[in-house]
């Protein structure tokens, strides 16, 4: 798994090839919308969803967990989709399996029924340096395809990009990639500007949402680091 260092609101940021990010400074990971659950989900509700999905994201959680010995593991937001079941008791059993670690839930709008684990911590906003850690960019609306406003994050913060710079997850961002003829794939990627990072969805069933915003995006292909647009 590739990984590529940038820095961001004073602190380095590890981009890793799964869709997490790492700040060494702190030891503390970085993991957006793994949204366990929602296979089961989906199959409770009548709509097929292929096999597997639920059992490649623990192996994907468990490998970034040990790739980061005793590390501060905070979920921005969404590691549930809704209900708990069969599916989201299993990360009870991972979280333990993996005693050295701290985790921090930052909560998501699809983290409503939460389980009671003292494994788990539970916030609205966590703060690493001088990064806060939100699930929801200050501004985004999905039903008019706004992913987030500077506006926004200046009333909420006043000293945005001074003191305060941003990390969220919610938005699932990813990129098109072109090629030959009308070929066209899509990607997740993590966005960056001046004052906000977002990560990508880290779950397997999440899919991605082009964000068509200017800024900076790292695309992933099969672990790899791609930067596209600045």
């Amino acid at each position: 798994m590739q990984t590529t260092e940038v820095r961001f609101g004073g602190s380095i940021l590890r981009l890793n090839g799964d869709g997490s990010a790492f700040l060494p400074e702190h030891n503390t990971l970085l993991i957006a919308d793994v949204h366990l659950g929602k296979s089961g989900v989906f199959r409770k509700a009548g709509i097929p969803a292929p096999q597997g999905l639920h059992e490649k994201n623990l192996d994907q959680l468990d490998h970034a967990f040990t790739a980061h010995p005793d590390a501060t593991v905070v979920f921005l937001g969404d590691v549930f989709h809704g209900l708990q079941n069969k599916e989201t008791l299993s990360l009870q059993n991972l979280l333990l399996a993996h005693p050295t670690h701290t985790f921090i839930l930052v909560k998501g709008n699809h983290d409503f029924d939460l389980p009671e684990w003292r494994q788990l911590t539970v916030v609205d906003e966590w703060t690493v340096g001088r990064l806060l850690c939100l699930h929801e960019p200050p501004g985004a609306d999905f039903d008019t395809d706004t992913p987030f406003t500077e506006a926004a994050a200046q009333r909420r913060f006043s000293n945005l990009a001074i003191d305060v710079f941003l990390v969220c997850g919610h938005l699932h961002p990813g990129v098109a990639l072109r090629g030959k003829g009308r070929s066209r794939a899509r990607i997740k990627a993590f966005y960056s500007n001046e004052w906000l990072y977002v990560l990508p969805a880290f779950g397997t069933f999440t899919g991605q949402h082009p964000l068509k915003v200017p800024g900076t995006y790292y695309g992933i292909v099969d672990g790899t680091l791609i930067k596209l647009t600045e």
